[in-house]
C-alpha cells in the first residue's frame, strides 16, 4: 500500500510513503534545497514588513519542478507578528495561488472568522487546504461549505470526540492526512482514520491517493 503524507516537516524513510514536505521561507532564507516534492511557504510566524521581498522569493520557487504547492501561509492570532501584516500578507499570498495555479496550504489559529471572510472575498478556483485540523464539526462543516480541503494529523488518536466527529462528517474526497511536524508515522494516523471512518485501510490508501492527485494536480 503506499501513503500520502500531505504536510509533513520532514521526508519519510518509508518507501511506500510519499511526503508533502512543508519549507519555510523567509527573510533569511539563502539556499533553497527540495530532495522531493514539497509546498513553499511564508509562515505567518515569520510575517514582518517586508513580507512583499518574501513573497517574491516564493514567487519565483514557484518554477522549481518539485515545487507543488504554496504553504504553509495563513493566520495565527496568536502570533507575535504583527496583525494587519499577517492579513496583508495572507490575502496576496492567495491571489498569487491563484495566478500561478497552485494549491494553497493553510496555517490558521484563532482566526477562523477573518479565514472565512478573506475565502469568501477571494473566491479561490484553487484548492485551499486547512492543515492541521483540530477543531470540531461545527467549524469543519463552515470550512466545507465554503469549497476548503481539511488536513487531519495525529491529533485523531487522541480521540477527540469533536475532532471525531470533524473527520467522520467529511465527504470521503475532501480531507488528507498528515503528520506535521510530529513523530508518529503516517500509517499510524491511517490506521486511526480508517477506524473512525469505517473503511479498509487499503480503500483510505486509494481515496487519499485520488485526493493528492486532485489537490497537488500530480
Amino acid at each position: 500500500m503506499k501513503y500520502i503524507d500531505a504536510h509533513s516537516h520532514r521526508r519519510a524513510s518509508d518507501p511506500d510513503v510519499t511526503s508533502v514536505v512543508s519549507i519555510r521561507i523567509n527573510s533569511e532564507t539563502e539556499v533553497f534545497e527540495t530532495d522531493g516534492i514539497c509546498t513553499v511557504g511564508l509562515h505567518p510566524w515569520d510575517v514582518n514588513a517586508d513580507w512583499r521581498d518574501v513573497v517574491d522569493m516564493l514567487e519565483d520557487l514557484l518554477e522549481e519542478e518539485l515545487v507543488v504547492g504554496i504553504g504553509e501561509c495563513g493566520l495565527d492570532r496568536a502570533s507575535g507578528s504583527p496583525w494587519t501584516h499577517q492579513v496583508d500578507a495572507f490575502e496576496y499570498i492567495s491571489e498569487l495561488a491563484e495566478r500561478t495555479s497552485r494549491p494553497l496550504i493553510i496555517h490558521c489559529v484563532k482566526a477562523h472568522d477573518e479565514l472565512l471572510r478573506i475565502q469568501k472575498f477571494i473566491k479561490p478556483s484553487q484548492p485551499w487546504v486547512l492543515h492541521g485540523f483540530v477543531k470540531g464539526a461545527d467549524l469543519a462543516k463552515q470550512c466545507l461549505d465554503a469549497g476548503m480541503y481539511l488536513s487531519f494529523g495525529p491529533t485523531i488518536l487522541r480521540e477527540s470526540p469533536a475532532l471525531i466527529e470533524a473527520l467522520r462528517l467529511c465527504p470521503a474526497d475532501r480531507f488528507l492526512l498528515e503528520t506535521d511536524n510530529e513523530e508518529t508515522p503516517i500509517t499510524d494516523v491511517y490506521s486511526a482514520a480508517a477506524a473512525v471512518r469505517g473503511v479498509s485501510i487499503e480503500e483510505l490508501c486509494a481515496i487519499q491517493q485520488q485526493t493528492f492527485e486532485t489537490v497537488f494536480k500530480r
